[in-house]
């Protein structure tokens, strides 16, 4: 039983131990991907220089599109034809202007859902690392009590910890597969800033 009970606790805390020690600059952050906290505009744009301080929200040309284009609901490739059209209706004289306003608050708004994404996965990884704990002691309190024990109080405590401990580990393995989900948001963000950083270079004059 006590073999049983170690294997268990062993593959439930094995994902998150194992990104621990891959990634010990920051045990908080519980993903294979690397954690790049702040996305770079220049990374991906290759047009006229980004402006370092871009007022997008008072340009009434550019606000609607950024803002209708970053929200993680909107279909990516939904948000690029939008753009694609907001960009074919700018003159081809004006495009090296507020092409690089549009990009840069595009850039501003993904970084800003990042950080939100990044700052929920840190807690759900905590909250995580908790889990394992209590899970441990948890264990260790059953392994304390004899499996074939006569004694009915014994018997009562027994139980109580059994399913304490199974709602645990339900909980622990819930955060997990939220934790493996959402580590795919940041990189998805990523993906949906190259891919519109090339709907607007595409159409920059040569």
């Amino acid at each position: 039983m006590r073999s049983l009970v170690l294997i268990l606790l062993t593959t439930l805390l094995a994902a998150g131990t194992a990104r621990a020690q891959a990634l010990q600059t920051d045990p908080d952050w519980p993903c294979h991907q690397r954690l790049v906290p702040q996305l770079t505009g220049a990374t991906y744009w290759s047009g006229p220089a980004l402006p370092d301080h871009a007022d997008w929200r008072a340009d009434k040309r550019v606000a609607p599109v950024v803002l209708a284009i970053t929200p993680r609901e909107v279909p990516a490739e939904d948000g690029a034809k939008d753009l694609a059209r907001f960009a074919d209706k700018v003159p081809k004289g004006r495009r090296a202007i507020l092409y690089p306003k549009a990009f840069a608050g595009i850039v501003e708004e993904v970084n800003r859902q990042r950080t939100e994404v990044i700052d929920r996965i840190r807690d759900l990884a905590r909250r995580q690392r908790d889990m394992g704990d209590l899970v441990s002691h948890a264990t260790t309190e059953l392994q304390a009590l004899p499996a074939d024990t006569a004694d009915a109080a014994q018997q009562q405590q027994r139980a109580e910890i059994v399913q304490r401990r199974g709602y645990l580990i339900r909980n622990f393995e819930e955060v997990e597969r939220t934790i493996r989900y959402s580590c795919e948001v940041p990189v998805d963000l990523e993906a949906r800033l190259g891919s519109y950083a090339r709907v607007l270079t595409d159409r920059l004059p040569s």
